[in-house]
């Protein structure tokens, strides 16, 4: 090889070395993922939007951070405002999307009461600001609930921490509504989760990361193969 691109194949490396050093420094950004989909089935009247229906299918997704701090003093109920960053879902025909100019827009409540009137209560209930695409400028309200309630306890919550992963079928009640807002009307348009699942989303920094790593190994192979090739033998010149 000639040492021209020796010196660059070695600038490269040096360059994405020095970018996977800096990834490593960013700070990550803790974001979990819940997907969950369900069926209307009952309407309360007075709360109830109209446009759904009973048998309305529902299907959405939310997106949280579980970093947000605790909002509330006591060890058994944990309160965290501003903890939903993304929100959309589809009831029937309508479509929802996180009310950003609501203030707070969202809050996540964690319940865990370890013993009450002869009950174990774990509760986690994801509460958020929407507003319909037909009708932008007006504000709902829905909630996603997951209670368990029992002489037997499952543990799926730990204190009152905001968990970044928790497995849905541990709950026993997976219901939800979308109602009118304020946040004390607690029915409406009332469905059921028949599926939900939960998942840290992948840090942007670790993909980063990996695209780098793999490059330095390519670029380490390419390397490598050039310096086992033979040399060219150089043209005779004619006597």
């Amino acid at each position: 090889m000639k040492p021209g691109g020796l010196r660059a194949i070695q600038r490269i490396c040096a360059a994405a070395a020095t970018a996977v050093a800096m990834l490593a420094t960013v700070p990550a950004e803790a974001v979990t993922r819940l997907s969950f989909s369900g069926v209307v089935d009952s309407l309360s009247a007075g709360y109830a939007l109209p446009g759904i229906d009973v048998g309305d299918a529902i299907a959405g997704s939310l997106l949280y951070d579980p970093s947000v701090a605790d909002g509330q003093p006591l060890n058994w109920i944990g309160y965290y405002p501003g903890a939903i960053n993304g929100f959309s879902a589809t009831i029937g025909a309508l479509s929802f999307t996180q009310y950003t100019a609501q203030s707070p827009n969202s809050e996540i409540d964690v319940i865990n009461d370890d013993f009450a009137a002869g009950l174990y209560r774990d509760n986690l209930y994801f509460r958020v600001a929407v507003t319909e695409a037909a009708t932008p400028d007006i504000a709902r309200f829905l909630q996603l609930s997951f209670s368990v309630a029992g002489t037997t306890r499952p543990g799926v919550l730990v204190d009152d921490t905001l968990p970044a992963d928790f497995d849905p079928l541990e709950f026993s009640l997976r219901r939800g509504f979308v109602t009118v807002l304020p946040p004390g009307a607690s029915q409406g348009n009332n469905f059921v989760l028949n599926s939900v699942t939960v998942a840290p989303v992948p840090e942007p920094r670790m993909s980063l990361l990996m695209l780098a790593g793999l490059s330095l190994l390519w670029l380490g192979a390419r390397l490598h193969e050039r310096r086992r090739r033979p040399a060219a033998p150089s043209p005779t010149r004619p006597g």
